[in-house]
C-alpha cells in the first residue's frame, strides 16, 4: 500500500501548484496618425503610409496576443483538471491504506490499486501530450515586426522562442540543457540558440547588458526577481523560466520588483 500511495503521489505532484487564470495584460497601444513622424522632413503621404502599417501591425498583433491568452488559458484549465482527477486516485488510495480482509477481498483491493496505477498514468501521459500540443502551438505564434527593427530584436526573438520550446523540461540545479536547466542555465542556452554568449551565472549575468527600466520591458530581456534567479520576458508581462528543483520550465506572470537587464 505504501508503494503504491507514493506512486500515486509522484503523479498529482506533477501537478502541483496554482494555475493562476487571470487574463493576460495590456493589449496593444493605438497609433494616431496625428503623432509625430520622428523624422524630419517625412512628407505627409509618407507619414500616411507608415501609420497605416504600424495600424496593421498591430492589428495583427492583437491577434497573435489573442490566440497567446487563449493557449495559456487551455494550459491553465488542463493543469486545474489534471489536478483534480489525479488528486481524487490519491485520495482513494489512501482511504483504503491497512485494509485486509479474505483472499477475495485482496484479490478485489489488488484489482483496485492496479486500476488506480493504470488511470494515474494515462492522466499522465494526458498531461504530457496536451502539453506537448500546448508547447508546439505557442512555437507557431507569429508576430509581424515593423519595418525598423534591430539586430538585436531579432536575436532577443530568437532566444524566446529556444526558451519556449523547452516548455515542461525538469529543472536540475547546475545543468545547462539541452533537456535539463536551472534558470541561468536556461537563458544561457537560449540565447545560445540566437548567437548571443552569456555568462554561466545569475550572478554575472546581473551586470551584463544594459539595464532597463520595468516599464520599458521588451521579450528577451532578462528579469531578476533578485539576484539569485533570472527568468527571461516573453511578453504580456509574463516571462519563462526554470524556477526551481522540484519543477520544470514553465511561464510565469513577472513579478512587480524586479530588476530587468538587455543582453542584446
Amino acid at each position: 500500500m505504501a508503494d503504491e500511495v507514493e506512486l500515486l503521489s509522484r503523479a498529482h505532484a506533477l501537478f502541483s501548484g496554482a494555475a493562476d487564470p487571470r487574463p493576460l495584460d495590456g493589449g496593444s497601444p493605438g497609433y494616431s496618425p496625428s503623432h509625430s513622424p520622428g523624422h524630419t522632413g517625412m512628407t505627409a503621404a509618407a507619414h500616411r503610409q507608415a501609420a497605416s502599417s504600424r495600424s496593421a501591425d498591430l492589428v495583427t498583433a492583437r491577434g497573435v496576443d489573442d490566440e497567446f491568452a487563449r493557449i495559456v488559458a487551455r494550459a491553465h484549465q488542463a493543469h486545474r483538471l489534471a489536478q483534480r482527477d489525479t488528486a481524487a486516485i490519491l485520495a482513494a488510495a489512501r482511504a483504503e491504506a491497512g485494509t485486509a480482509g479474505s483472499p477475495i477481498a485482496d484479490r478485489e483491493l489488488l484489482r483496485r490499486r492496479i486500476a488506480r496505477l493504470r488511470a494515474q498514468r494515462a492522466h499522465v501521459l494526458a498531461a504530457r501530450r496536451r502539453a506537448q500540443r500546448r508547447r508546439a502551438e505557442l512555437r507557431g505564434l507569429r508576430y509581424r515586426g515593423g519595418g525598423h527593427r534591430r539586430p538585436g530584436d531579432r536575436r532577443a526573438e530568437v532566444a524566446v522562442r529556444a526558451a519556449l520550446s523547452r516548455l515542461g523540461r525538469p529543472y536540475v540545479w547546475g545543468a545547462t540543457g539541452p533537456d535539463r536547466f536551472d534558470c541561468s542555465g536556461l537563458v544561457q542556452w537560449a540565447y545560445a540558440r540566437a548567437g548571443v554568449p552569456l555568462r554561466r551565472t545569475t550572478y554575472e549575468q546581473i551586470v551584463d547588458g544594459t539595464p532597463v527600466a520595468p516599464s520599458q520591458v521588451r521579450p528577451g530581456d532578462l528579469v531578476f526577481p533578485h539576484n539569485g534567479h533570472v527568468q527571461m520576458a516573453i511578453g504580456n508581462n509574463l516571462v519563462v523560466e526554470a524556477p526551481q528543483p522540484g519543477s520544470t520550465v514553465q511561464i510565469s506572470r513577472m513579478g512587480s520588483s524586479v530588476a530587468i537587464r538587455r543582453p542584446v
